[in-house]
Order: structure tokens, then C-alpha cells, then sequence
């Protein structure tokens, strides 16, 4: 079994669905952000506020090259939500493994991120993070929608990701 690469805006679920599906599944779990933070010994705030977003991006990819190489497979890997879309990141996973996209309303991604908005760097100290959200994910859709599964947030449910690794399993 390949990688499996959960994408999406933040708040949508990755995290969250790439914990349960790795306890679920008995597989190993990697959130991207997390290996980052580890890797780099320092926030992803203050990694985007020391250095900038085109840095910050830069060493996502190396750390996204390295996972690839390095994961066992089968790994479950949460990436953050502008991975896909800088530095043929989407590409990458792509031939790495399965991507599922999980779609989201902005809504529910305001929901999800209650607690935790002043945690992302993009998101943080703005006025109007609805908008924001919303001219985030029109900017970014057309790389997401690279992925080989869409999945809505609101209809996912740990068969949904049964099926789809099990088809996974059965393509190779």
C-alpha cells in the first residue's frame, strides 16, 4: 500500500481524520505541520514570521520530499492546507501515493478552527476570516480538486475511508 495523503483548507478534518484512520487501520500517522515543527525546532508561526512564507514553503517541501522517501507504506499523512499548491507538492503526492481531498464549507472550516485561528499564520490577527477563508479556497481549489478522491466533510465517515484505501490496495 502507497502513502495516503489527506489535503484540504485548514480546519477541514485532516488532522482529526488522519489520527482515527491511523488507529483505526493500525498504520502509522504523520501530520506534516508536526514534522516540521519537530524537524525545524520551532513553531510554524514564528517559522513564517522569522523567515516568510516562500521559506516556510521551501523547507514544506523538503520535509514533504523527505517523508515520501522515508514513510513506511501505508502511512497516513495530514498535510497543511497550502501544501498542494506550491512547489509541484500536488504532483509529488500524486505519484507517491493516493491524495483525498476533504471539501469543505466555509462554515464548517470557521467551526472547526474556533479555538485555534490565532495558531494559523495566514489567519491570524485579520479582520474578516470568512472572507479570507473564502478568497483562500478559490485560490486554491484547483489544485486540491488534483486529488484523486473528493470527499464532503459533512458525509465522511471511517467506511468512506475503508472503501477508498481498500480500492487503493486492490489497484496495486
Amino acid at each position: 500500500m502507497s502513502l495516503v495523503f489527506l489535503i484540504g483548507m485548514p480546519g477541514a478534518g485532516k488532522s482529526h481524520w488522519g489520527r482515527l484512520l491511523s488507529r483505526h487501520l493500525h498504520v502509522p500517522y504523520i501530520d506534516l505541520d508536526r514534522y516540521i515543527v519537530y524537524s525545524e525546532r520551532s513553531s510554524i508561526t514564528s517559522l513564517f514570521s522569522d523567515y516568510g512564507e516562500e521559506w516556510f514553503r521551501i523547507k514544506e517541501r523538503e520535509h514533504l520530499s523527505r517523508l515520501v522517501a522515508e514513510a513506511k507504506p501505508g502511512t497516513i499523512i495530514a498535510c497543511g492546507g497550502g501544501t498542494p499548491c506550491y512547489h509541484n507538492n500536488m504532483e509529488l503526492m500524486n505519484n507517491a501515493g493516493t491524495t483525498i481531498y476533504l471539501e469543505a464549507q466555509t462554515e464548517h472550516l470557521l467551526c472547526n478552527m474556533r479555538n485555534t485561528i490565532d495558531m494559523r499564520p495566514l489567519l491570524q490577527d485579520k479582520d474578516d476570516v470568512p472572507a479570507l477563508l473564502a478568497n483562500m479556497l478559490v485560490k486554491r481549489r484547483a489544485y486540491y480538486e488534483m486529488a484523486h478522491y473528493i470527499l464532503q466533510t459533512e458525509n465522511i465517515s471511517l467506511a468512506t475511508f475503508e472503501q477508498i484505501i481498500t480500492a487503493c490496495i486492490n489497484r496495486q
